[in-house]
């Protein structure tokens, strides 16, 4: 029984964030502002999730392709190695997670733990990995050799082959065995969000603002004060009496205190929580419902839409392009492709073609392939212009002009 069996059969994880492991951060302290914040709670904290759904989603959707070098220009592979068509074995089986669901996983233990591990449970004849299975980042334990290798342990037992572990690092400290967790040094920011919503929840389950004081003209004793304070919550308190009508006897007076949510900065505590959480993960605050903020990402959605491709996800689907590479043979490189994600409306993507068949950029089967329609006889014609015979027809044969002049008359038969 291999050492990896062994830690599996004792402990198991049946999904991510479900364990028996306590997770990073369980166990420590409050933050700054009461609330302990770990990469679980963390979720909880709606910018927090979004973000991550956003990233985790960008990244697990772009299909996955084993290219290679040929004529200088990358060109996918044919057939691609199984790694590359179905990385967790899903597609072979639905007992094991689909290429999206796997990327998905460990796309969000990356961004919320900067690291994302997985271990090599299949290998061909020539002792290329065939299947991963993805772990969660609280049983595998790295260290650094002397010669800066790293060693991994899992369940606090050591793997005997490193290269059976995949193990993908966000951002890292020089020198650091492992990725740092964006969570655990934005404690305080996440807490300060979690806080305000936490706030948020009391502050509308707790009464129906009619938050203040009842004035009596005769002084009363304890027993009574809690007595009339508990008649008065039980009738007011809670969001079905938000609207209820008071009554008060014996001479008593309600005197509220004005104090309301924007008084008390919880909407701007929550705005500005979000667009910590839009600046820590590099998403667009127009993603996540800050729609005043547009501008500093460009004019137009599309111009944001460029911006978050080529600022944030251009260096996580590096990571993982790298990642997967290393499982490649030799020559072949791994590439997601993001050409779904620059794709315009349908009147300026039929513009730039129209633009590249004419410099010759591309062929008519190259626009027909990329918008997923079948090649037609001639398409592969680079120096055909538009609307015109393909360059390599033959000419068509030329007739001669009609003579002006009228033809010279039959002269007769001499008798």
């Amino acid at each position: 029984m291999s050492l990896f069996r062994r830690g599996l059969e004792r402990r198991t994880v049946t999904q991510f964030g479900d364990s028996s492991i306590p997770t990073n951060g369980s166990l420590a302290a409050l933050t700054a502002s009461g609330v302990p914040v770990n990469d679980q709670t963390a979720m909880k904290l709606i910018a927090v999730n979004a973000c991550v759904r956003i990233i985790s989603s960008a990244i697990a959707g772009r299909p996955l392709r084993s290219m290679q070098a040929r004529d200088r220009v990358l060109v996918p592979v044919a057939p691609a190695p199984a790694i590359v068509t179905d990385p967790f074995g899903g597609a072979a089986s639905t007992r094991f997670p689909s290429r999206r669901a796997g990327l998905k996983q460990m796309a969000v233990s990356l961004l919320l733990r900067g690291n994302a591990y997985a271990y090599v449970v299949g290998r061909d004849y020539l002792q290329r990995p065939t299947r991963l299975m993805v772990l969660h980042p609280d049983r595998v334990r790295p260290t650094l050799e002397d010669d800066g290798a790293r060693s991994y342990t899992i369940d606090r037992q050591k793997v005997d082959n490193p290269a059976d572990i995949l193990h993908v690092t966000g951002l890292c400290m020089p020198g650091a065995a492992e990725g740092m967790s964006v969570i655990s040094y934005a404690r305080n920011s996440i807490g300060l969000g979690l806080a305000a919503e936490e706030f948020g929840g009391k502050w509308f389950g707790n009464g129906a603002h009619l938050t203040g004081v009842i004035e009596m003209e005769a002084n009363l004793d304890k027993p009574r004060a809690r007595q009339m304070k508990e008649s008065f919550e039980a009738s007011h308190s809670g969001l079905p009496n938000a609207h209820a009508i008071g009554v008060l006897s014996g001479g008593a007076k309600w005197k509220p205190i004005s104090v309301n949510a924007e008084d008390a900065q919880f909407l701007g505590t929550r705005a500005a929580a979000n667009l910590d959480m839009a600046m820590l993960f590099g998403v667009p605050p127009h993603m996540l419902g800050q729609v005043d903020r547009t501008t500093s990402w460009g004019t137009g959605i599309e111009q944001q839409a460029i911006g978050f491709r080529i600022w944030t996800l251009d260096d996580w689907l590096g990571t993982f392009e790298d990642a997967w590479t290393t499982m490649l043979p030799r020559g072949q490189v791994a590439q997601l492709d993001t050409s779904s994600l620059e794709r315009t409306d349908t009147a300026g993507r039929w513009s730039w073609y129209a633009t590249a068949r004419t410099i010759g950029g591309m062929t008519q089967n190259e626009i027909r392939a990329k918008e997923n329609l079948t090649p037609v006889e001639g398409g592969d014609d680079i120096n055909a212009p538009l609307n015109s015979a393909h360059a390599g027809d033959a000419p068509p044969e030329e007739t001669p002009p009609p003579d002006d002049k009228p033809p010279a008359p039959t002269p007769k038969p001499k008798q």
